[in-house]
């Protein structure tokens, strides 16, 4: 009876530490970015969405997208909902360079302005402790690299009458952004994209499908993970008065390549106008909001979205930047 005593002390003291590994602590959200809408550098027909258009030869274009979205990242805890990143106001630079009429580089870097919400802090029991996952007010986002290059275009002679379009965009996520608060991912992100496109005037339609490979560690919060997900966006433009005005509205959406139930969508309608007679600036204003299937908070879908572009991209005819102003 003691020998059965000892060995069943015994076989407890053997499982309880694996019992207590077993128990993973909840994810503070390291490396989970907030930033979900990734926009590429260079012309578009849309405000958000790309096409299959590359600058020509040793052309250069810039870009400012300034930004804010509302409630895109929460957290339910037992019967109550906190907020990890309740609202963000950003800014997006932009620059891309043509090369040999077919091919295209540049870089985006994102830079939150302001943020507010509770971070990973409602998990943290100890109060002291709680204090360092409370989101700071600003942060600097991943630098993303993309190179594009133009697989088909029907008629290079026309440009409003192109018709089909098809490109390849390759994008990398470097981690230079603040992983610790929402704005960026804990390793290298490969984005590549497929753009196909439709021209002809007055109306433009584009799909961009891509996928978001991470390496690393998978970014967790609570007990959620992030994982490789598939991207999907689709524009369509009507070009109005010479293309003056321009109105447009768009669709994303997000999913989990391991759980397709995990996915999110939204919805946004955009105008804009062009001015000048190169029509080589366009400036774009977007509005709308989305939603998840099943509640799902580090897809990162806000409730709210509005954004305000301005982009710079010369075509063969353009006379420079004074054509902005004529």
């Amino acid at each position: 009876m003691i020998l059965c005593s000892v060995a069943a002390c015994g076989l407890v003291l053997i499982l309880l530490p694996v019992s207590l590994a077993a128990q993973v602590a909840p994810g503070v959200g390291e490396g989970v970015d907030a930033q979900v809408l990734q926009v590429a550098p260079g012309p578009s027909h849309h405000a958000t969405v790309s096409s299959s258009d590359v600058l020509d030869h040793r052309s250069v274009s810039f870009g400012v997208l300034a930004g804010y979205h509302r409630k895109p990242l929460g957290l339910r805890i037992g019967q109550r909902e906190y907020w990890s990143v309740k609202r963000v106001s950003s800014v997006a630079f932009s620059w891309a360079l043509g090369i040999a009429d077919r091919f295209q580089v540049g870089f985006v870097l994102p830079v939150i302005l302001e943020q507010y919400g509770q971070g990973a802090a409602p998990l943290i029991a100890d109060e002291d402790e709680a204090h360092r996952y409370y989101l700071t007010s600003s942060a600097v986002g991943d630098l993303r690299l993309h190179g594009k290059v133009r697989l088909l275009r029907m008629n290079d002679e026309q440009p409003d009458e192109r018709g089909l379009g098809l490109a390849l965009d390759l994008a990398f996520s470097t981690p230079t952004g603040d992983e610790l608060n929402f704005a960026g991912e804990n390793g290298v992100v490969f984005a590549p994209g497929l753009i196909v496109d439709f021209h002809r005037n007055p109306f433009s339609v584009s799909l961009n499908t891509g996928v978001r490979l991470r390496s690393g560690a998978r970014p967790r919060l609570a007990d959620s993970t992030v994982g490789n997900q598939l991207a999907s966006a689709f524009g369509m433009t009507v070009h109005l008065l010479k293309e003056r005005l321009l109105l447009g509205a768009e669709s994303s959406l997000l999913a989990e390549l391991d759980d397709f139930n995990r996915m999110g969508i939204e919805f946004r309608g955009a105008v804009g106008t062009r001015p000048g007679e190169s029509k080589s600036v366009t400036l774009w204003l977007s509005g709308g909001g989305g939603m998840s299937n099943r509640n799902e908070p580090l897809l990162s879908i806000p409730q709210m979205r509005f954004t305000l572009g301005l982009t710079y991209a010369p075509g063969a005819d353009d006379t420079g930047m004074d054509a902005f102003f004529m």
